[in-house]
């Protein structure tokens, strides 16, 4: 059984924030915070995870992604896999700058975890570092390539695009994914910058077209995600690209199938809103069911609503409505 919202759109994954931003060890300059801001006070357990994870999955989801903060500053990290594991959950994903990750790769995907992406903003350790905010490459490098060695593939390499600062890193980055195995071990992800601040998006967004048109003409196949409809390039040396273009993006809002879940216990239907965020931990500390639990996360399916889109809402407007095949 798969809910889609009112614009038809299925919901088969969860984003799920595991610690604040506040608490995390970098500092990169156009962090998002996943959409979360204001100091942490609370915190899911692995169990209570666990729990929302189970529910999720009788509605139909199947991937779950574990972000932050960094997830990996988490020292009960192995205990949320296995309760997320437990609950039948398909794939399990993790977006992490690589702490601990040389030293725990292994473990990580014993308890269960699939494959990460790995922020790598520039292979130019001083370009990094203004980045980053830490002086970290050469560690982020080593965690890259224990994340290959442990089969958590394919490792996503992630570059935020930045305007007069790492536009230029691509060959580099590319160097090195054919030197990891190319597509048969990693995928390089160019991600476009979102507005966080007015005046730092003015100064370094860049649209990402004239990069993917260079990278097009390189190509010798041509592929689209049904996450994003994200396109993929796959160059002749087997290193592929994929492109991540959020901005004034329809298609975008309307491939996305995963609802998003705060480290303090609240569903999100959208990284750009914060006015709809349903809290759920509050009621499940009190003691709420499993099927009053399950309310609140068909409630914030019903209040998904793509941040650029067109057209109108294509099926249910109240909770008895929702669309569930």
């Amino acid at each position: 059984m798969v809910v889609y919202d009112r614009y038809g759109r299925p919901v088969r994954g969860a984003r799920i924030s595991l610690n604040s931003s506040s608490y995390c060890n970098f500092n990169c300059v156009f962090c998002h915070r996943e959409g979360i801001h204001g100091d942490a006070r609370e915190f899911m357990t692995p169990s209570e995870i666990g729990r929302v994870v189970r529910i999720l999955n009788r509605f139909g989801v199947q991937y779950v992604k574990l972000t932050g903060g960094e997830p990996l500053l988490r020292s009960d990290i192995l205990d949320i896999l296995d309760e997320i594991k437990s609950a039948g959950i398909k794939e399990v994903s993790m977006t992490t700058n690589g702490t601990r990750l040389a030293e725990l790769a292994y473990d990580l995907r014993r308890h269960g975890l699939n494959r990460v992406n790995i922020s790598i903003h520039s292979m130019d350790r001083w370009r990094y570092f203004l980045i980053t905010g830490v002086d970290a490459l050469d560690y982020t490098l080593k965690a890259i390539e224990a994340a290959v060695d442990a089969g958590l593939r394919p490792v996503k390499l992630n570059m935020v695009v930045l305007r007069g600062v790492n536009e230029n890193d691509l060959g580099k980055l590319i160097e090195y994914s054919r030197e990891l195995g190319g597509g048969d071990t990693n995928v390089i992800q160019l991600i476009e910058l979102l507005n966080i601040s007015d005046d730092f998006y003015r100064a370094y967004h860049v649209s990402l077209e004239g990069l993917e048109s260079k990278v097009r003409d390189m190509a010798v196949e041509v592929r689209h995600r049904r996450l994003h409809n994200r396109p993929v390039y796959i160059l002749p040396d087997n290193v592929w690209i994929e492109f991540v273009k959020p901005v004034d993006n329809q298609a975008f809002c309307q491939g996305n199938d995963r609802i998003r879940i705060t480290y303090d216990g609240k569903f999100k239907p959208c990284l750009m809103r914060s006015d709809n965020h349903v809290d759920f931990l509050t009621a499940m500390r009190q003691g709420a069911s499993d099927d009053e639990l399950a309310r609140l996360y068909l409630k914030a399916v019903l209040l998904r609503e793509p941040f650029y889109k067109e057209g109108e809402e294509l099926c249910g407007r109240t909770l008895p409505d929702i669309c569930i095949i």
